[in-house]
């Protein structure tokens, strides 16, 4: 960190010894704002965490968002934050957290049966906000627990999700579990979860406000989300539904909104080959998996403009939500006393490189996502440059609570930047990024293939009972589909290896014997088209990348073994629980 950030830091910190003074005192401070300008300070703040789903950076927006609009005129825009893994699993556990997947073992989605609930020893910012006395408040998709999994029936009852949700750190969940994540989950529910926060906020919200009771409460909408299940085909031309996908699949909403098509540029990377020179394995391994779960999606402008208008009218959706979160705040009168972040557990490929959703790869179109901080102490509209990760948001939100945050949190704390945003430099914060992936799902695309014949066999009516995978066909846990990957804001230095062998090369020989690498110069090629690895002239630029990500790997993570991994020789389930 600079000498300018640490005078910033003091500057806009000088009210945080008073917060966490009444903080220390039980939060007896009042809740009601002073008057502005009055140069006191006026924490602790209530906390609003907004996150929406598979959401990817816009510069500027094609379509009208009101919402966001309205929050970047309220707050500081970080413009260059990066998720620290994917899928939606793995981020969300390190947003929730401030650890990486290697210690909360959230290696790949909760609903996968080879991953299991995140242990409620990882302390959240449930716990740690609790402790500093706060109340604390969970809306929304969780994704992190089995149990929440599961429909809400009678033999998993509401008061179960809610006591699985106190043992995360997070009081008041009302909800059927994460069962809203699937096809349409956002249309059909993220009105709901928006109206159980706006209910909250009245009944809750204003009352401990008046009482001068601090308050956490996380808002955790779905859409974007929907497009992952996105129905291509014509009404007579079953072409992605014709193997028999395994989730289900559907066409965008017959909305008036749904219906809106945009005039908005394809990425130009969409029909990149997948043998192009130099490309990993593991991004074929990926879209492979994904037509055994999503159906076979021929590379067709046709298809890409219509996943691209859904996505885009899904995010139209989910700001309708936002704008009424904004208008109940206002209306409670606490946006002057309640610090507001927006945030998307990763973004969505949309077609950039051939390739759908998010997975098996490091590109920007997947790891650049937005983040809005929106505080009381800080001048709206403005943009901030400076490299941030989800590995900062604990530490962060702990800090501008007033909380000190743990030497077990190895991100940084970027609310200094709050108070001259313009003036911090891309790596005032961080020299890098880092970004993990272990998911196991995208790893072997033949395997999930010879798992859905199981699975149909088991609908078919025939006895299926424990799958052995030697018999079910063995997991090819050799492809190279795990990831580290560094990001500097300009240069992306990504390496894909083999789940059995993580390891820290040291040499460029060993880097290459037992890795596929990736190298691009984002300012000169922003679209990731050309990949520099092979080339002679960039291999000590590639040597200097290699050292730089194994020395955050050791500082962020420490030993990084894949103890995680469930890899005692053989990996056996219940075919029942198949149902990635």
């Amino acid at each position: 960190m600079t000498e300018t950030t640490n005078r910033s830091r003091r500057a806009f910190l000088q009210s945080s010894a008073a917060v966490v003074a009444a903080t220390a005192a039980g939060c007896a401070t009042s809740g009601k704002p002073r008057p502005a300008g009055d140069g006191k300070p006026r924490g602790p703040y209530n906390i609003v965490l907004i996150t929406s789903d598979q959401e990817r950076y816009f510069k500027r927006w094609p379509f009208p968002v009101p919402g966001r609009e309205r929050l970047r005129r309220m707050g500081v825009s970080f413009e260059n934050h990066q998720i620290a893994s994917n899928v939606c699993s793995p981020s969300r556990s390190v947003i929730y957290t401030g650890q990486h997947i290697q210690h909360t073992g959230v290696f790949d989605n909760v609903n996968t049966p080879w991953q299991s609930s995140m242990s409620t020893d990882v302390p959240t910012l449930g716990h740690m906000l609790r402790e500093a006395g706060y109340y604390t408040a969970y809306k929304g998709k969780f994704h992190l627990a089995l149990e929440l999994e599961e429909a809400n029936d009678p033999e998993n009852p509401q008061k179960l999700l809610t006591e699985v949700m106190e043992d995360y750190g997070f009081s008041d969940y009302f909800n059927v579990g994460d069962i809203i994540c699937n096809t349409r989950g956002g249309y059909e529910h993220d009105g709901i979860i928006t109206s159980m926060a706006v209910g909250w906020l009245r009944a809750k919200g204003r009352p401990m406000a008046d009482e001068g009771k601090p308050w956490f409460l996380a808002v955790n909408l779905i859409n974007p989300h929907d497009v992952m299940y996105v129905d291509t085909d014509l009404p007579d031309q079953p072409v992605q539904k014709a193997n028999d996908p395994v989730m289900d699949i559907a066409p965008p909403p017959d909305t008036v909104e749904y219906r809106a098509s945009w005039d908005a540029p394809l990425p130009k990377s969409r029909h990149q080959p997948w043998d192009d020179a130099g490309r990993p394995q593991a991004h074929r391994e990926f879209q492979k998996s994904r037509e055994v779960l999503l159906g076979n999606w021929p590379d067709e402008d046709r298809r890409w403009r219509l996943l691209q208008d859904y996505y885009f009218n899904a995010i139209r959706d989910n700001d309708r939500q936002v704008v009424r979160l904004l208008d109940e705040l206002e209306t409670q009168g606490l946006l002057e006393n309640t610090i507001l972040i927006f945030t998307s557990d990763h973004g969505e490929l949309g077609g950039a490189h051939q390739m759908h959703g998010k997975g098996s790869c490091a590109y920007a179109e997947q790891n650049h996502v937005p983040l809005i901080v929106v505080h009381p102490e800080a001048r709206g509209g403005q943009r901030c440059q400076a490299l941030t990760s989800h590995l900062d948001m604990a530490p962060t939100i702990l800090s501008m609570a007033g909380v000190k945050p743990s030497g077990n949190l190895k991100g940084h704390d970027f609310s200094p930047l709050l108070e001259a945003p313009g003036d911090a430099g891309l790596n005032e914060l961080r020299d890098g990024a880092l970004f993990n992936f272990n998911m196991l799902g995208y790893l072997d695309g033949d395997f999930l293939k010879s798992m859905k014949k199981m699975r149909d066999a088991k609908k078919a009516g025939k006895a299926v009972a424990a799958i052995d995978l030697a018999a079910a066909g063995k997991q090819a846990l050799e492809k190279r589909g795990a990831i580290r990957s560094w990001f500097d804001g300009r240069y992306r230095f990504t390496r894909y290896f083999s789940p059995r062998q993580h390891h820290l090369p040291q040499t460029l020989s060993e880097l290459r014997q037992r890795n596929d690498i990736e190298l691009y110069d984002t300012k000169e090629d922003p679209d990731e088209l050309t990949n520099l690895a092979d080339d002679p002239k960039h291999e000590g630029l590639l040597e200097d990348l290699n050292q730089r990500l194994n020395a955050l790997i050791e500082k962020e993570v420490g030993e990084d073994n894949g103890s995680m991994l469930p890899m005692s020789g053989r990996i056996q389930w219940d075919i029942e629980s198949f149902d990635v």
